[in-house]
């Protein structure tokens, strides 16, 4: 009789312990990918705003309505490396600022993400995309969760994250 009240006084403290290990498992779990996250929009952001800037220096440079974007890397040295095979077109405003590809064109602004995020055309379902001209210019509003993510205004260039 003592041999089972041991065996169960043992299960019990042993489930116990493993209840509490896993809890804390998955507590610190959470945090970590949740902080992946937060690390993988804000890398999105940055590359939109790099592809911005980046048809911006085209366009200082040609003074052209459209200009090519071409694939950029940097090497063992830092030292950057275009890959003139690979270029995405893009139509620049009077103002300087990327637009999409082609003036008034639907889809712009997820045209742009898509060249940020080196994905495929079509958008993640989490992510909601709108388009829209306000004083002729290109807005772009995403959208993730139903909550705002980052806009980006055609006119001024400017890309502003709204999430934290």
């Amino acid at each position: 009789m003592a041999g089972s009240k041991t065996g169960l006084l043992n299960f019990i403290v042993i489930g116990t312990l493993l209840a509490i290990v896993l809890s804390s498992y998955i507590y610190h779990a959470t945090s970590i990918v949740k902080e992946a996250e937060d690390v993988n929009k804000e890398n999105a952001v940055a590359q939109f705003q790099r592809v911005v800037m980046l048809a911006r220096a085209q366009w200082i440079k040609t003074k052209q309505q459209t200009v090519l974007i071409y694939e950029t890397e940097f090497d063992a040295s830092g030292n950057i490396q275009q890959q003139k095979d690979v270029a995405a077109e893009l139509y620049i405003n009077a103002k300087g600022w990327p637009e999409g590809l082609a003036k008034g064109q639907g889809k712009a602004c997820e045209y742009l993400y898509t060249l940020a995020t080196l994905r495929e055309m079509t958008m993640p379902s989490e992510i909601v995309v709108r388009d829209e001209y306000l004083k002729g210019h290109l807005q772009c509003t995403f959208y993730i969760s139903k909550k705002i993510w980052f806009e980006y205004n055609a006119g001024s260039g400017v890309v502003i994250e709204r999430s934290s």
